[in-house]
């Protein structure tokens, strides 16, 4: 491409077609002052702050919106130009009337740069109420605004929602949200992204004010959903004072979602675990209160007694009983590092493969429906690569804007930008329909009809990439017949959607190509969860949208580390990289690793795989397994039908938790050891793209508590010393300095992650896994040319109906899922006060059609009833759910927990529960309200 040559402030440039003036200054060092403009944002070159004077132009012009030209001369500081700024300056000083003593802007350092002064004989005076919106999160004083329409632009093309507005004319105008409401009334998503914008602290964040300001800032990675927003944590006296937006940060920049930014209030919270505590019988040397009954008192620790008495216990049922009855879960929650030492933990130490964590309750079964298909189970492209690339996409049960909110304000963009066209297939008409090309509305538990139907139009009209499947597939003739039998009318009367919009459907994902899919949990929270992903497996290999940009099979992950515990082998069948423990191979390969020499016989590493968490936790309760030690997961409250989980951890004969909180879990446990937050420690998370990414220690923990790598170690140097046996395997060891050293461990056994270094993540690489050395790049986009297994193998897939159909004693079909400002359990969002605010208690959907057939109004409190139990909740009337279906969010606990009706029914294959679809029934609760009905 030719260059430009210019000439700025005497000194030669040389730029690129199209840049602006500003941009070559900013690109050479040159500092052109600007208010309206901002590097993320349209320019509009509205505050002429940025006038700059060019040889040949009679006067000057905006830097932000002039593009340059060969052979142009540029002066963008002139006497002239000073004045003129000072000019603007103090004329925008009329209007801001706000105190300036103590503040630090931008726009207060443009004014003490060019000594701006307000005019003589004026005396602005302040016109609006300071803090004058309700919003918990964004601190609203319009008495600093200048109109620079920032926070209008950040809103309308960043995150798609299209709040703030200027309203009234020429010195009557000022910013409003939506028609003159609140910002909640007008759809905001409290992501913070106008403050973060705003260069006069007009709008800014409310939880951070009347704090004394950062004296330090350090970059991590966000401790939420998985898609792996950085951020910086702003800290004063090893509190955290606040979060700001990292420009740089690869997935997100600018961009947070309300709990990324305003939801860290946990880390310091009250409540958190400060000490180890252990039930005083195991003090005392008396035997335990018969379960269910209390276990009796806590008393406070050391670490020295709190980890002896673990050791001697597990390794007293270990000999006694003998491995197996042994359970322990990891977390996805947790580092990388965590992980890898829990797993290591239970086949090293205690000899078993029952270690498992929550990917077993939400992405089981794309880990194994992809590993059918393809061999690897993960999201095969990025999600810069299908918002940029995509020519369609397919969204399905994916509440995408309130699950990955910075993902789904991205697809908003695709687009309203790009004319992406959006297929959402979706029970409900949750947010993202409103942008959708094309919504379809199935029943609950139809998706796998829903896509056949899909396939077998495709096919019908000859759309399909024939030479891809040619080439690259296997098993395509079983597939194409079983498709066959579904015909559009047949899938219309399985789905209830109109076999007009699976025409359409089809012919918009067809022939718009490439075309990405999309999915979350409400896809894999089924019976048929793995076979559901067999069939998005279909598709896209039929379409022949893989290994190519913009294309791909996209599982977005729940947790901030759900696919870094799945890549440790914080799982049953696997060893770290998804090394089968079945594998000969794998087993010889880890026993000489971690060889254990001492004078107890041992056996080799098993080939059978061990027990998941949805096993663990029945056996926990019958007495198969004596003992479970659980990091970071909760049970308790996220277990489907959670009163018999709840029975089952009453009666496990010990349980250990470690947590950074009290859980609900907590309240069954025999010992509590506290754990650090994602805020105090370091290590690694893996998001939903496969993209590994620094947690970095900002805080000292509170109290005595311990990050979870080191508690782990710990524990397994005094097992081991009760067994008499020491580490002679290269990386058998447990005496580990930092994490670091996990992570080369890491390296060394695990083959997609061989080449990762914190060297190489502290140099800015931006590596997703497979990184197959310390010389490769890292792979964005999955299954170029070829597929892990070889051929991709199409799945002859036939629709199952749910475990549970409505019947005339519990006529409502339930389904659940999350809300923006909660997350998972809720045991973090819960200790965060705005975010309660907002929601502080659960909202049962339910259509108009039912509510009146009920005689509920809206929030009216209610009892939801299934065979297993009841929720308490209150009543949000609306159109989001078709008459029949009736949605209900899993964050609370109690009387208020949803998984009280879920039904314990599991996938065969990936033994993943169907948490989306169950029989239930609504009536109104009476005397006492909500909380007290459900008691």
């Amino acid at each position: 491409m030719k260059t430009v040559n210019l000439t700025i402030d005497g000194h030669p440039a040389i730029a690129q077609p199209g840049d602006t003036v500003l941009q070559v200054a900013q690109q050479h060092g040159i500092s052109i002052p600007t208010l309206c403009h901002h590097p993320d944002l349209t320019p509009v070159g509205s505050c002429r702050l940025c006038l700059v004077e060019v040889d040949g132009l009679p006067n000057p012009v905006s830097a932000c919106t002039l593009r340059i030209r060969d052979g142009m001369v540029v002066r963008t500081e002139t006497p002239a130009l000073t004045e003129a700024r000072r000019g603007i300056l103090s004329l925008l000083l009329c209007s801001y009337t706000a105190p300036v003593d103590g503040c630090d802007t931008e726009f207060l350092r443009l004014v003490r740069r060019y000594g701006a002064q307000v005019p003589e004989g004026i005396e602005p005076e302040p016109p609006c109420a300071v803090d004058s919106d309700p919003n918990p999160f964004v601190r609203v004083d319009l008495n600093r605004c200048i109109l620079c329409t920032r926070c209008i632009r950040a809103c309308n093309e960043i995150q798609g929602r299209f709040v703030w507005h200027p309203a009234g004319r020429g010195s009557d105008m000022r910013l409003v949200a939506a028609a003159d409401t609140t910002m909640l009334a007008a759809r905001c998503e409290s992501c913070g992204l106008c403050a973060a914008y705003c260069p006069t602290g007009a709008l800014s964040d409310k939880l951070s004010a009347g704090l004394p300001q950062p004296d330090r800032l350090v970059r991590t990675t966000c401790s939420y959903c998985g898609v792996g927003c950085q951020l910086d944590l702003n800290l004063k006296d090893n509190t955290i004072v606040g979060v700001t937006s990292a420009p740089a940060a690869p997935v997100n920049g600018m961009a947070l979602c309300v709990k990324g930014r305003y939801g860290y209030g946990y880390v310091n919270h009250a409540e958190r675990l400060r000490t180890p505590q252990v039930r005083r019988y195991l003090l005392e040397g008396t035997a335990p209160r018969a379960r269910p009954a209390d276990r009796g008192e806590w008393a406070a620790v050391s670490w020295e007694t709190a980890l002896d008495l673990v050791a001697t216990k597990l390794e007293q049922v270990r000999r006694d009983s003998g491995a197996d009855t042994i359970g322990v879960l990891a977390s996805a929650k947790c580092t990388n590092e965590e992980n890898y030492l829990m797993q290591k933990f239970a086949r090293q130490v205690l000899g078993t493969h029952n270690v498992d964590h929550c990917a077993r309750l939400c992405h089981a079964s794309t880990v194994a429906g992809l590993a059918m298909c393809f061999g690897s189970g993960a999201m095969s492209n990025t999600m810069t690569d299908v918002t940029q690339h995509a020519q369609a996409m397919l969204i399905i049960g994916s509440n995408t804007t309130e699950q990955h909110p910075v993902f789904g304000a991205q697809i908003r963009q695709a687009v309203l930008r790009r004319g992406m066209k959006l297929v959402v297939a979706d029970p409900r008409r949750i947010d993202m329909a409103e942008f959708a090309t094309l919504h379809l509305r199935q029943r609950p538990g139809t998706d796998i009809a829903l896509i056949n139907g899909i396939l077998q139009i495709v096919l019908a009209n000859g759309w399909q990439d024939q030479r891809f499947i040619d080439e690259r597939c296997e098993d395509f003739d079983e597939f194409r017949a079983t498709v066959a039998r579904y015909t559009p009318e047949v899938v219309a009367g399985i789905t209830g959607v109109a076999v007009v919009d699976l025409h359409h459907a089809a012919e918009i994902l067809a022939r718009s190509r490439p075309m990405a899919v999309v999915w979350a949990m409400g896809i894999t929270q089924h019976t048929s969860g793995v076979l559901n992903v067999l069939s998005l497996g279909n598709l896209q290999m039929l379409l022949g949208n893989l290994g190519v940009p913009g294309g791909g099979v996209n599982p977005l992950r729940g947790q901030n580390n759900v696919q870094g515990a799945c890549d440790m082998g914080a799982l049953p069948n696997v060893y770290p990289g998804y090394q089968p423990v079945a594998s000969v191979e794998a087993a010889q390969r880890f026993a000489a690793a971690w060889r254990l020499t001492g004078t107890e016989a041992y056996p080799a590493l098993s080939q059978q795989q061990g027990l998941t968490v949805t096993e663990l936790t029945p056996r926990a309760g019958d007495g198969t397994i004596r003992a479970l030690y659980i990091m970071g997961e909760d049970p308790a409250l996220t277990e489907p039908d959670a009163n018999n989980a709840r029975a089952c951890l009453e009666a496990c004969e010990f349980l250990v938790v470690q947590e950074i909180l009290p859980s609900a879990t907590a309240e069954y446990a025999d010992v509590l050891l506290p754990g650090a937050s994602f805020a105090e420690k370091d290590g690694t998370f893996t998001n939903t793209e496969r993209r590994i990414q620094r947690v970095r220690r900002a805080l000292d923990p509170p109290g005595e508590a311990r990050p979870d790598w080191a508690i782990i170690a710990e524990l397994a140097r005094r097992v081991l010393r009760l067994q008499a046996r020491v580490p002679s395997g290269q990386w058998a060891g447990w005496n580990y300095a930092a994490p670091a050293q996990i992570m080369d461990e890491i390296a060394a056994l695990t083959p997609s992650y061989a080449g990762v270094s914190y060297d190489r993540l502290e140099r800015g690489e931006q590596l997703h896994w497979p990184v197959k050395s310390y010389n490769h790049p890292g792979t964005p986009i999955l299954h170029v040319g070829s597929f892990t297994r070889g051929k991709g193998r199409f799945h002859a897939v036939d629709y199952l109906p749910p475990h549970e159909q409505p019947d005339a004693e519990y006529p409502l079909l339930l389904t659940t899922g999350r809300v923006l400002y909660h997350w998972h359990g809720g045991e973090l969002t819960r200790r965060v006060a705005a975010l309660m605010e907002v929601c502080p208690e659960p909202l049962v959907e339910i259509s108009p059609e039912d509510a009146r057939a009920l005689g509920l109004r809206h929030a009216d409190p209610i009892l939801v009833r299934s065979r297993r139990g009841t929720m308490a909740a209150r009543a949000l009337i609306t159109d989001r759910v078709a008459p029949g279906v009736v949605f209900a969010n899993f964050h609370f606990p109690g009387p208020q927990n949803a998984n009280n009706l879920t039904v314990a029914a599991l996938d065969p294959i990936a033994k993943i529960p169907e948490y989306k679809v169950c029989a239930a029934r609504i009536e109104a609760a009476v005397d006492g309200g909500t909380l007290n009905a459900a008691r």
